[in-house]
């Protein structure tokens, strides 16, 4: 997880909320790594993807500013 990923996410913002409304995604190093309709499965995508590191999870909403840091959520 970086600054950088948050950056990402606040000028991509527009383009991910058309594509990803109303799910959850995992961000890691400027990418989209999960994507899921819950917090977990997208947490659960993005660990099969990169099991070594730490990604952003966010609620793609336009109600919600919720973004997670590291989270290690249980499976």
């Amino acid at each position: 997880m970086s600054e950088t990923d948050f950056m990402w996410l606040n000028e991509h913002g527009p383009e991910l909320f058309n594509q990803y409304h109303g799910k959850w995604i995992a961000v890691r190093n400027g990418e989209v790594i999960g994507l899921g309709d819950t917090a977990s499965s997208a947490a659960q995508q993005a660990r099969q993807k990169a099991p070594e590191g730490d990604f952003i999870l966010e609620a793609v909403d336009e109600e919600a500013d919720v973004i997670y840091a590291g989270l290690g959520l249980a499976s």
